[in-house]
């Protein structure tokens, strides 16, 4: 009955890393670096073959106890009949079958050493590859904020040059205006001064003779006679 109880428990930890595998098949599709997949995917490899070695051995394990119950069973018969246990005495044959219970019973404990360490060994491949994902998602969201946070920057880049390019056409405008005024300026200056100019030249035209001019010029020209008598 220990026995038996023993190759239960295998097969129930069996069972549970099947499930454990599958959770680990699934868990490594969504790897999203393909040099990881690719060594979650070999460690997958390795571990399905560990496990398929070890279904195989508590398989055989199975038969042979059950081989073994029916030499138990025809134990009997076999005294009188002559077989294997039938040459040996009662002690030899029943030590005979606690030597290989104890075997069988042996490598079932072997089996369910394997199929522990293949059951750590999955679970740390699937805390590995959940630390992997929550990395991942980490920096997914990183980049997302990031992208935001330029999205931003570029729309106030947006509005101030849109208020730059206001004051700009502000700017240029009061300079346009300032220049007019001054050439306005320059122009009333200019034109008063021409004014002015052609307003004196007239008056003088129109003005009599200065008396004190003739006068002078009158005598400049008798004394210049005088002395071409001589």
């Amino acid at each position: 009955m220990d026995k038996a109880s023993t190759l239960d428990r295998a097969e129930k930890k069996l069972r549970a890393a099947n499930g454990t595998k599958k959770s680990y098949k699934m868990e490594t599709r969504l790897v999203a670096d393909p040099n990881q997949k690719r060594m979650y995917e070999n460690k997958l490899s390795r571990l399905s073959e560990e496990l398929s070695s070890c279904a195989n051995d508590l398989k055989a394990m199975k038969g042979g106890m059950q081989r073994g119950e029916l030499f138990v069973g025809a134990r009997g018969k076999s005294s009188r009949g002559g077989g294997e246990y039938g040459e040996m005495s009662g002690e030899e044959a029943g030590d005979s079958m606690l030597s290989d219970m104890n075997n069988i019973q042996d490598k079932t404990k072997n089996s369910l050493a394997n199929t522990k360490h293949m059951v750590a060994a999955s679970k740390e491949v699937g805390e590995a590859t959940m630390e992997e994902l929550l990395r991942q998602r980490e920096q997914i969201r990183n980049v997302d904020n990031e992208a935001m946070r330029i999205e931003d920057n570029l729309q106030r880049a947006d509005k101030l040059i849109k208020t730059f390019g206001k004051r700009m056409a502000t700017d240029r405008f009061i300079q346009c205006f300032a220049c007019i005024n001054i050439l306005l300026l320059v122009g009333v200056v200019i034109y008063t001064i021409l004014k002015k100019g052609s307003l004196t030249g007239g008056e003088n035209e129109g003005a009599p003779a200065s008396p004190v001019g003739g006068r002078l010029l009158r005598g400049l020209l008798g004394e210049d006679e005088e002395e071409s008598s001589y």
